[in-house]
């Protein structure tokens, strides 16, 4: 399965990936998946998110390109970030496809 298919599916569960990019390790929740300047995005909070009372999240929102990151995998075992992107990430996607309901 392509990257693009995987994050689609991603979003869609709503499920955590692991991937490489800029040849680091992440773990993710990604949000949307859409087009900046005409490359493939995906709109991601990189990071973890215990969800638990009094802990805050430890990551933050990013804007990547598609033809950067390799390994993707699902991690379904692993709790979603549900939090809102701010108004700068948001604008890193000029075109959105799909985004989390």
């Amino acid at each position: 399965m392509s990257v693009h298919d995987s994050l689609r599916e991603a979003i869609q569960k709503k499920v955590v990936v692991g991937f490489t990019f800029d040849e680091k390790n992440y773990v993710g929740s990604p949000h949307a998946l859409g087009e900046t300047d005409g490359v493939a995005h995906v709109l991601i909070y990189r990071g973890e998110d215990a969800h638990e009372k009094g802990v805050p999240p430890t990551g933050q929102w990013s804007c990547l390109p598609l033809t950067d990151i390799s390994d993707l995998k699902l991690l379904p075992s692993e709790p979603f970030h549900v939090g809102h992107p701010d108004a700068h990430a948001l604008k890193g996607l000029h075109k959105v496809e799909i985004r989390v309901a």
